[in-house]
């Protein structure tokens, strides 16, 4: 059994767990991944507003061998169009026209590549006014599987992107700054992120077999540190009611990054709970122990003048009678609009030291706010 045990955490000490990412500006409005938003955008950066530089355009023409001088690209005669009707009624989602070439973009996101490409094929021949050259293409993220269309090359959004991206440097080198140059950046990052290529979006099959092969253990691992937190609430509270006995203390409970936990206490005697102390803990750096320290944070409802306490606490910390279990070179007094939050570690980081932290900040704050 104990090497059973040992051969889990062995193993799990080496999944790497999925990374949040920073969010995404087009992706905060929730329906970024659309077909309709997604198109929007792409023509945007195509040159469909005079203003914004056509970026991607230039970085799809070098996709699809468009026989130009991308370079030095002429937008003069550059007309951009989305949803352009041919004339049995259908629609093409992004229509580019120019003086020497012409393409005819259809774009998928999510739905299957079923559109009526001979009637796209007929209006875009039907626009031919100076031999430019037809070029057509499918846009769509590595993710969307798809049959190949005669004439209609599949261009994914990651090799779009690297292209766009390897481009950049030329591509806006002559344009002065500007806050196209941010949203293009962060759109190329966007459809990335949409492209499916990413594998940190996922677990990966490394760590689902591991977790298939363990998943009983990881439910028990995960019942005992719930069992683990109840066990620190109900320390937290044991702790408070030795020197505030009598007073109800609700508690509320925050993860925090970094994997650390925290327990908010809130005895009532303190006012409408928005005073309180809180007891936090985190793993080591060597992933051998948990360390604790206390917070203590005091509301401008309970305590007005929270300057003034700042600086007191700051003078208090001069002496070693003020909270004497904790090691004040592992401290931080923040000061907020509306409350003050006085963060203290203790010499060892254990949970006997915190306990006794979290006694006398506690008193602390009693006999600030019977004052």
């Amino acid at each position: 059994m104990n090497k059973l045990m040992g051969d889990f955490f062995h193993k799990l000490k080496k999944i790497t767990p999925h990374e949040e990412k920073e969010i995404n500006f087009f992706a905060s409005g929730g329906s970024g991944y659309l077909e309709n938003p997604t198109s929007d955008l792409i023509a945007l950066f195509m040159g469909n507003e005079l203003g914004v530089p056509p970026w991607l355009l230039k970085a799809l023409m070098q996709c699809l061998n468009v026989d130009c001088d991308i370079d030095e690209l002429d937008i003069t005669s550059l007309e951009v169009i989305r949803e352009a009707r041919t004339s049995d009624g259908k629609y093409l989602d992004i229509l580019i026209s120019h003086q020497d070439f012409i393409i005819g973009i259809e774009h998928k996101t999510i739905s299957a590549i079923n559109n009526p490409f001979e009637s796209y094929d007929k209006h875009l021949n039907s626009l031919i006014d100076n031999n430019q050259i037809v070029y057509r293409c499918i846009l769509a993220p590595d993710k969307l599987s798809s049959l190949p269309v005669d004439k209609w090359p599949l261009i994914n959004y990651s090799q779009l992107v690297t292209t766009a991206r390897n481009r950049l440097g030329k591509d806006q080198v002559h344009d002065p700054f500007s806050k196209w140059n941010i949203f293009y950046t962060e759109f190329l990052n966007h459809l990335h992120e949409l492209s499916g290529m990413n594998n940190t979006m996922v677990m990966n099959t490394e760590n689902q077999n591991f977790v298939k092969e363990h998943f009983n253990l990881l439910l028990k691992a995960r019942d005992l540190l719930k069992e683990f937190e109840t066990a620190m609430i109900d320390e937290g509270k044991k702790t408070l009611a030795e020197v505030l006995p009598g007073t109800n203390i609700s508690h509320r409970i925050n993860n925090w990054k970094g994997d650390y936990k925290a327990i908010h206490l809130s005895p009532e005697c303190w006012g409408n709970g928005k005073t309180g102390v809180s007891l936090v803990y985190y793993p080591s750096e060597d992933e051998q122990d948990v360390i604790y320290y206390v917070n203590g944070w005091i509301n401008i409802s309970d305590y007005p003048e929270l300057t003034m306490l700042r600086n007191m606490v700051l003078e208090k910390m001069k002496s070693d009678s003020f909270l004497p279990s904790a090691d004040k070179s592992d401290s931080e007094i923040i000061p907020k609009a509306k409350e003050l939050i006085l963060s203290f570690g203790t010499p060892e980081g254990s949970l006997e030291e915190a306990k006794l932290l979290l006694k006398e900040m506690a008193m602390f704050i009693s006999e600030i706010l019977e004052n």
